[in-house]
């Protein structure tokens, strides 16, 4: 049977087993009806950790639309800087959505909200994308790690362990209904944590930007 919708999911930086987990994720929520092609951002960083990085992937993502990459029904721009988000929606005629742009959103549709991250050189990046979203009176904490990016990612047990701990640090504030993981190699350890009894709804960025595309693409009731 032909798929209804096809979706772009984009990671911008240049691993690809971190495509195909995030792909995974976003299938998991939008069901055998919808396609995902994955796109690979070959030439940016292994992953992005800081504002050159995301200049790099920016550069890169808005190069290959250039060329005439098809963007499909809607595009996912999966890395929580966002990277190229603002230039691909304005250049593209289908609806495109980052993953920070919708966790942030999602969260504070709840409430009050903490981001945790594994990204300490994208604090001031992060913050600017809540301003832009229009949700930073309601982000009540940005908490990052400070271990190595590249050693946790290689330690997934340790990074499930890191981010419960930056979780159960931002809940103890009080002026937390909700907690967003940030980072999209983060969907693994993201889905542990939901699944784990936390101490308030935990909201993986990556399957929110594919909710948030169902409803752009199908409708607001969708």
């Amino acid at each position: 049977m032909p798929y209804k919708h096809k979706l772009l999911l984009i990671n911008p930086n240049a691993t690809v087993s971190v495509t195909e987990r995030m792909a995974v994720a976003a299938r998991e929520v939008l069901g055998p009806d919808w396609y995902v092609e994955e796109m690979t951002n070959v030439g940016a960083p292994p992953i992005i950790t800081d504002d050159a990085g995301l200049k790099l992937a920016t550069d890169l993502m808005v190069e290959a639309f250039d060329k005439g990459r098809d963007p499909l029904d809607g595009v996912m721009v999966a890395a929580f800087g966002d990277p190229a988000l603002q230039e691909l929606k304005a250049k593209l005629p289908v609806p495109v959505a980052g993953i920070a742009e919708s966790g942030m959103l999602e969260a504070a549709a709840i409430g009050n909200f903490a981001i945790v991250a594994p990204t300490p050189d994208l604090f001031d990046a992060i913050t600017a994308l809540s301003v832009r979203y229009g949700v930073r009176d309601r982000m009540s904490a940005l908490l990052t790690t400070t271990t190595d990016i590249y050693v946790l990612m290689n330690e997934p047990d340790a990074l499930v362990e890191t981010l419960r701990e930056m979780i159960d640090e931002a809940v103890a504030r009080g002026d937390v209904d909700a907690v967003v993981i940030g980072g999209g190699p983060l969907a693994d350890a993201a889905k542990t944590l939901a699944a784990s009894n936390p101490p308030c709804p935990i909201i993986g960025p990556v399957p929110a930007a594919a909710r948030r595309l169902r409803t752009l693409i199908l409708g607001e009731d969708a």
